[in-house]
């Protein structure tokens, strides 16, 4: 049965969300950074005029262009977590539910439902069994 979370179970649910978004974010920019280092270290890029990956020589070994294109493909962190964090959250405040029926969307708050309930934001509510 879905029941109204108090006012400090919505806050705590929202720095959740948000430490959520913020650990995915960091997770998936660390692997596209590892990622784009090692392919471009090893000569890989993708070549738009071809519109296919080829190999490239830059020029030394891989294990000196490595440090190199590591601190290049840093930003990757960065703009990963920015990103994730602000989709999380806003994926987050668009969930809706009927709590009479149980039905779930996305972004329809305020709506009546087919069965005669109102949409409310997720976030305000919670099952209990």
């Amino acid at each position: 049965m879905w029941v109204k979370r108090t006012p400090e179970e919505t806050v705590k649910r929202q720095q959740d969300v948000i430490r959520q978004a913020r650990s995915d974010g960091l997770t998936i920019g660390i692997i596209g950074w590892v990622l784009g280092a090692l392919v471009v270290s090893a000569g890989w890029v993708v070549s738009f005029r071809a519109g296919f990956a080829v190999q490239t020589n830059f020029g030394g070994t891989f294990w000196t262009r490595l440090p190199v294109f590591a601190v290049v493909c840093t930003p990757i962190v960065f703009l990963a977590r920015r990103i994730e964090t602000k989709r999380a959250v806003r994926n987050a405040q668009l969930r809706t539910v009927c709590p009479q029926c149980d039905t779930a969307a996305e972004g329809n708050a305020g709506v009546p439902c087919s069965c005669g309930g109102t949409f409310v934001p997720s976030s305000t509510m919670k099952w209990v069994e």
